[in-house]
């Protein structure tokens, strides 16, 4: 795709997912004048764990938190939208301003669909929605997060 195949582009975008009370922000979406959607969420990371990741002779694959945030808000897309064509997680070297982009499978969709599925089912209904900025991936996030003494009584 050049940049002249480019419609839309949209830059921290809040989602909203209803039917899981998940509201997040897209780092970046393209849309494309042929109606294609494309979904990139940002991470940042130092030269460390840049090396680790990439400079190894085999990529290690992303994480499986970052991979299921993005395809929570592959879910909004498909909604929202009525097609996904891609998903990519793009790491960020802040130490050199170095790159890469690694591609997610679309099958994640189901696999973060199945994750909701199961909050719903183990909070009877789901947890109340979540502020902005707020949405403990980590277990050490979870002792900021305002559903902690509800979390652990469960």
């Amino acid at each position: 795709m050049s940049f002249t195949d480019i419609k839309d582009v949209y830059v921290e975008h809040p989602v909203v997912v209803d039917p899981y009370n998940f509201r997040g922000l897209i780092d970046m979406m393209i849309v494309a004048e042929d109606g294609s959607v494309y979904l990139y969420d940002i991470k940042t990371i130092n030269s460390w764990s840049y090396k680790m990741k990439f400079g190894r002779v085999k990529q290690s694959n992303p994480s499986i938190h970052q991979e299921l945030q993005l395809a929570t808000y592959g879910i909004w897309a498909l909604d929202t939208f009525g097609r996904l064509d891609g998903m990519y997680l793009l790491y960020y070297n802040k130490d050199s301003s170095m790159l890469k982009e690694q591609e997610v499978s679309m099958d994640r969709i189901d696999t973060a669909r199945a994750y909701w599925e199961n909050v719903i089912r183990v909070h009877d209904g789901g947890l109340p929605m979540l502020k902005a900025n707020e949405s403990p991936i980590m277990d050490w996030e979870c002792k900021y997060c305002n559903f902690k003494q509800q979390c652990d009584k469960e």
